[in-house]
């Protein structure tokens, strides 16, 4: 692969992602397209994957896969630490820059739409890190009481958020509450600045019942591959069942089943149900997501990453001299 998307910085540096939702196959897909590319490095764009001990609940790339590409932004945090779109961007930008000055090849691997979005529109990361006591005080009051506060600070920021939203009505009351600024300056003044990447999303776009298919099949692998036990594990490790990282559509359902509420069939019905929840989530933020769309029926991952390299290239090369 040659270099000549390193050597021009007059215009944005044209950076590969490879998104789509969850059992899509973006891990296999990836080490693919990594050893394609020649010198490439792996940087995931994965609330889940950043969090050490959750293995096989979160899917994660095996170490084999990790001793052929070097992987960034797993494994980096203990399971109750917190972590932010606002973090996550600071440390891609990090790792893109870092892998551009070895020469290396950055591709950003994921399905964490807001960590996504946080890259192509920075507006979403900026603001204010996280600040773990704050959020304690956000979390004592109620989703009501949280919208009408944020429709005194920020009315338009409130009307896009809406009155469920509880997560991110306390992002935006915590950027508020550290920096003395409604969260949609921050948009404002982003959208005067430049971005030195230019963020190109492509992505599998499976039929929605071979998506379902393949959730119900990677269930069953998780449980066989030792589910429970890796559960069981950090739990002994002193680690609350209440902490975020495990309060999700997988892990949820094995405390249960280990406390003794759910059979294990219950189990993995609840895990593909709720992974089932999720992925609708994910459709309905990529059907807005600016993502070159591929479908992979009657194609190898070999097909599909050459397809992969003619559409980031096209575009790559298409931004370069405009």
């Amino acid at each position: 692969m040659e270099n000549w998307f390193f050597l021009n910085t007059t215009y944005p540096i044209p950076i590969l992602c490879l998104v789509g939702p969850t059992a899509s196959g973006k891990t296999e897909l990836s080490i693919i397209l990594a050893q394609k590319f020649g010198k490439s490095e792996l940087i995931y764009a994965d609330s889940m994957a950043i969090y050490k001990y959750l293995n096989i609940g979160t899917a994660k790339p095996t170490k084999e896969q990790r001793s052929l590409i070097p992987h960034h932004l797993i494994d980096l945090l203990e399971p109750d630490q917190t972590w932010s779109s606002f973090r996550f961007r600071a440390e891609a930008f990090r790792r893109i820059y870092e892998c551009l000055e070895r020469h290396a090849f950055p591709i950003i691997v994921g399905g964490t739409g807001f960590y996504l979005k946080s890259l192509y529109e920075p507006f979403v990361a900026q603001g204010s890190p996280c600040h773990q006591r704050l959020r304690l005080i956000l979390e004592r009051y109620s989703n009501t009481q949280l919208f009408a506060s944020l429709v005194t600070i920020d009315p338009p920021r409130a009307s896009q958020i809406g009155k469920n939203d509880r997560k991110r009505l306390i992002r935006a009351l915590e950027i508020y509450h550290q920096t003395g600024k409604p969260p949609t300056t921050f948009k404002k003044m982003a959208s005067k600045s430049r971005n030195p990447f230019q963020f190109i999303l492509i992505g599998l776009e499976y039929e929605r019942e071979d998506l379902k298919r393949r959730i119900s099949e990677r269930t069953q692998f998780m449980i066989k591959q030792g589910l429970v036990q890796e559960t069981q594990d950090i739990l002994l490790k002193g680690f609350s069942p209440k902490i975020p990282a495990l309060k999700n559509f997988t892990y949820t359902p094995v405390i249960h089943y280990l406390q003794g509420k759910l059979t294990l069939q219950q189990m993995e019905k609840q895990i593909t149900i709720g992974t089932f929840q999720y992925l609708k989530r994910q459709s309905t933020w990529f059907r807005k997501a600016p993502v070159y769309w591929i479908s992979p029926k009657g194609k190898n991952f070999d097909i599909i990453s050459d397809e992969i390299m003619q559409i980031y290239c096209m575009n790559a090369k298409r931004r370069s001299v405009l």
